[in-house]
């Protein structure tokens, strides 16, 4: 900086466009360097959808399919998730090996790899979506006094979820 004031200064410039050009001088090393600096990954819309939504739907499906268990009869379904969805990115790797007079050290810088999407929209690749992790399920279902649709209920909701008898609770409805 201070050389190419210097050589403003030869040019015998007026010391307001001095100052001016030595501003948008580091302006510009502002933006560019902004550009370069490591930026949260924008996540992909699709993907993020609430907890709420994936309950919702989930809570439904179960209860159709669980009310096509024999004897089972009218069914209501609910569950409770440990986490929401959560996006894996790709990411590429670079290593640089500098040596020194101990050995050799290595670097490695990590960047997501962006994926345009028309003109102004850009978004990191998607690797891979983990959906919500189900913690337990509540089933209350007409024919649930059969210890045979019980077991059959339990044991297609252990499957589903591949979560244990321990977290699966069936129970009689209430007749009113």
């Amino acid at each position: 900086m201070k050389e190419l004031i210097s050589r403003l200064r030869e040019k015998k410039l007026p010391k307001k466009a001095i100052i001016m050009i030595a501003c948008a001088v580091v302006v510009l090393a502002g933006l560019t360097i902004s550009e370069f600096a490591a930026e949260e990954p924008k996540t992909n819309t699709e993907a993020s959808v609430c907890a709420d939504d994936y309950i919702k739907s989930t809570q439904k499906n179960l209860e159709r399919l669980l009310s096509d268990i024999e004897g089972a009869g009218d069914v209501r379904v609910m569950l409770t998730v440990d986490t929401c969805y959560e996006n894996v990115y790709a990411k590429s790797y670079d290593t640089k090996g500098e040596k020194s007079e101990n050995g050799s050290e290595n670097e490695l810088s990590e960047e997501y790899i962006i994926v345009k999407k028309g003109s102004n929209n850009e978004e990191c690749l998607v690797v891979k979506v983990y959906e919500p992790t189900v913690k337990g399920v509540a089933v209350i279902a007409e024919g649930a006094d059969s210890i045979t649709v019980k077991t059959a209920i339990t044991e297609t909701v252990c499957a589903l979820f591949n979560i244990s008898t321990a977290q699966v609770s069936v129970e009689k409805m209430c007749k009113e």
